[in-house]
């Protein structure tokens, strides 16, 4: 059974079941966020196992490794959709787990995503955003969120939303408000703040989604490259590719001087706070996000973030960033760019602004809120 599956002799009481199933295989950043959150969590961790078979993993046996892709071509289908659960009889996996007819208490999952063969349990689950609604990557995401994840929402007692235009946005979709609370991403803070800004470079970390607008920013840097000729940064984009792959490379190519634009499809986790070190600041340029998590990331290590005026990135990084409109023909991100290269206390002034915010939303929190909303409903 190994890691997948405790023996029965070592069965314990099915109070709180974490539902997995939507965990898919490789990094992203639903999978970071069950790395930070779910260690912290009592409760079975419910998932696929390597043989696409659904399993229960007792808390001390579960590691926070991303599940494999299931080898079956139905179920292997299933899991990139999100549709895992629709592939199991979650009864039968309970009673062959040793749980004769007992249900669990409450079901929390850090995913959107209510298991539905159980409507009459009270289910916490998260949504991170609603951006196939507003800015969809595809016909197909569309319509599971405006016609499928309405069922997950009628299914869940409380809806998690990680920041407060999520949870407006949910209510325009139709939920009632206290059915939703808001739990803000957190973050460790893990290396000392960067003293002085290591290069003229600038990084984003952005998958080529039609809400990242790469297209757009590529424009923008067209215009700072002619406004700013002393400046000779060079700028990484760092990122799976995407429904905007192509429009990105015809703005690459109509830069004035697109050898200094690196598209880099991913980079190992050492590398990639190397770079992020090693910058004078990080773009984001985003239309539409849940959260935004990478302008975090920034501020753990004291890096200044050049970002988008946009509801959420207002809501969270007000006095700790620089804006620029999301349609800028680079006049406003030539500015901020510029004030950082010839200012070093504003440099410094933002780094330490941005470090507070990070010290602030801590993963300590976050977990001990949804722990909290987890025994609220289980009471």
């Amino acid at each position: 059974m190994g890691r997948w599956m405790c023996p029965h002799s070592a069965l314990k009481g099915l109070a709180q079941l974490i539902n997995l199933l939507s965990w898919l295989p490789g990094h992203s950043g639903f999978g970071s966020y069950v790395q930070r959150v779910v260690p912290g969590l009592e409760g079975w961790r419910l998932q696929l196992d390597g043989s696409g078979q659904g399993c229960l993993i007792d808390r001390d046996a579960w590691h926070p490794e991303p599940p494999p892709q299931a080898p079956g071509r139905l179920m292997r289908l299933l899991q990139r959709y999100g549709m895992t659960q629709h592939g199991l009889d979650l009864p039968a996996l309970l009673q062959g787990s040793g749980f004769h007819g007992e249900l669990p208490e409450l079901i929390y999952s850090p995913f959107f995503d209510a298991l539905l063969c159980w409507p009459q349990l009270p289910q916490l689950i998260t949504c991170h955003d609603l951006t196939p609604l507003t800015c969809p990557n595809s016909r197909k995401a569309w319509l599971k969120y405006r016609f499928w994840q309405p069922r997950h929402l009628r299914c869940a007692a409380r809806v998690i939303a990680i920041s407060r235009h999520v949870a407006d946005q949910l209510i325009s979709f139709g939920l009632p408000a206290e059915r939703i609370r808001v739990v803000a991403n957190g973050i460790r803070v893990q290396r000392p703040v960067l003293p002085a800004p290591q290069s003229a470079d600038l990084v984003v970390l952005a998958r080529h989604d039609a809400n990242k607008n790469l297209p757009a920013l590529l424009r923008a840097l067209a215009g700072v490259q002619r406004q700013l000729p002393h400046w000779r940064g060079r700028v990484r984009i760092i990122g799976r590719d995407g429904p905007d792959s192509q429009g990105l490379r015809r703005g690459l190519r109509a830069l004035p001087q697109p050898e200094r634009v690196e598209l880099i499809p991913s980079l190992p986790p050492e590398a990639l706070i190397q770079t992020l070190r090693g910058s004078l600041a990080l773009i984001s340029a985003s239309k539409e996000e849940g959260f935004d998590y990478p302008v975090l990331e920034a501020k753990a290590e004291g890096l200044p973030t050049l970002i988008s005026d946009i509801p959420v990135h207002r809501e969270f990084h007000q006095g700790s960033s620089l804006f620029f409109p999301v349609n800028d023909d680079g006049t406003v991100l030539a500015g901020a760019i510029n004030q950082l290269l010839r200012d070093p206390t504003s440099w410094r002034d933002l780094s330490g602004a941005g470090r507070d915010l990070a010290h602030s939303l801590s993963v300590e929190q976050q977990v001990g809120a949804i722990q909290q909303l987890i025994s609220d409903l289980r009471a």
